[in-house]
């Protein structure tokens, strides 16, 4: 009774416009169930070399980063939601786009442009949860839209490797486009009747000097926090790159055994992260979460040390999942309490351009590392990246949690 009772006070409470932007996420997110066979399609439909396949799909992370910065920039300035309509009408007709691409270089070009319209949504998002939930609500409001996220994550891959065998890589490009652009139409129907939540006196407000919002370039918490996440951050997407090359190549574990496991850090994260998130928030313990959450992220890779044995690849993923549970939502809601709110998107700008780094740096970092100095030095080398990330925050304190400059 009490579990239910905790599943029903974290799925209730939350705001209209928090289950309207967690219904436009999961949309949203199923229309990307190109991405994971673009690299396919383009070796095997269209002859590129893996080479030429890997420039193409580096411009991802390219646009990635200019879409994240100019969407948090014009989300001060337009407002959140006209900056993800546009995002989402825009990159839906270049997913359409796409297929009717001939060269090398249009691919190039068309590429950059999705992935810079296609990421400019998620900084903006931030913001308008800023802007319609109470700041002590933010945490779970994160959680319940990642969860939305991460169904349609999980769904759309399946759907997509279904449609590219029965119907053809080109009826992909088709749905995906018109999955943004339905996404877009709902946003712009349900947003009309939102209100914006009334913000503190400017004196009360946070990162504020002088009566003037500082700029997250200058807010230099901030920009610690902003270094302790990519330096989580490094760590956090390895369990997508490097690690399932490590249980191949290493321990001999094939595809089955990593989308098991993958499978099973999805599903603990969808049945536990937002009861817990819930609970945390409501006891006023984020700090203290994420400190153990960080903990968690750290001694993920500790098993990979170990010999070699199944056992060990379940208790790492369980630790990572339990990591990512405690990090993540409270992590994202940072910015939000520490940006004054005429300057959320740039503060949420900043945030995502920083995980748009991470991840061209870190598959890249990865498996370089191991390449040169061996898997167990790189597991090494991770667990000491999450123990900075954890001093920093552990030195930032509660700076992080109030928004105190």
């Amino acid at each position: 009774m009490e579990l239910l009772r905790l599943y029903k006070a974290a799925y209730s409470g939350h705001a209209k416009e928090v289950w309207a932007l967690s219904i436009f996420s999961f949309i949203n997110r199923m229309g990307t169930m190109v991405i994971p066979f673009l690299t396919v399609y383009l070796t095997t439909e269209l002859g590129y070399s893996l080479k030429e396949a890997g420039f193409l799909m580096g411009g991802f992370g390219i646009g990635a980063l200019g879409g994240t910065f100019w969407g948090g920039k014009l989300a001060d300035r337009i407002g959140p939601v006209k900056v993800m309509l546009i995002s989402l009408f825009v990159s839906g007709a270049l997913l359409i786009s796409l297929q009717f691409a001939g060269t090398f270089n249009e691919f190039g070009v068309l590429i950059i442009l999705t992935s810079f319209f296609g990421e400019a949504y998620r900084p903006a998002m931030s913001a308008a949860i800023g802007d319609y939930v109470p700041k002590e609500q933010t945490g779970r409001s994160m959680a319940l839209i990642r969860l939305a996220i991460n169904l349609g994550m999980s769904a759309s891959p399946a759907i997509g490797g279904f449609v590219a065998i029965g119907l053809g890589y080109k009826w992909i490009f088709w749905i995906d486009g018109l999955t943004c652009v339905a996404a877009a139409i709902f946003l712009l129907f349900v947003a009309g009747s939102w209100q914006k939540r009334k913000v503190a006196e400017a004196a009360k407000q946070p990162a504020v000097q002088n009566g003037k919002s500082l700029s997250p370039y200058k807010n230099n918490n901030y920009l610690l926090f902003i270094l302790g996440t990519f330096l989580m951050g490094i760590a956090f997407v390895q369990l997508f790159h490097t690690v399932p090359v490590f249980l191949k190549k290493e321990w001999g574990y094939d595809e089955r055994y990593i989308g098991i496991l993958l499978a099973m850090s999805s599903f603990l994260i969808v049945l536990f992260e937002m009861p817990i998130v819930d609970y945390v928030e409501k006891k006023g313990r984020i700090r203290q979460a994420l400190l153990l959450g960080l903990f968690f992220m750290g001694i993920t890779y500790l098993p990979f040390i170990m010999p070699s044995a199944l056992i060990w690849c379940f208790i790492a993923y369980f630790l990572f999942s339990v990591g990512e549970i405690f990090v993540l939502p409270f992590n994202g809601a940072i910015p939000l309490h520490m940006a004054p709110p005429q300057r959320r998107g740039d503060y949420m700008s900043l945030y995502w351009m920083i995980w748009s780094v991470t991840n061209i740096v870190g598959p890249t970092l990865g498996l370089s590392f191991a390449a040169y100095f061996g898997f167990d030095s790189f597991w090494v080398f991770l667990m000491l990246l999450v123990g900075v990330s954890f001093a920093m925050n552990w030195v930032l304190g509660e700076r992080i949690v109030s928004g105190g400059e």
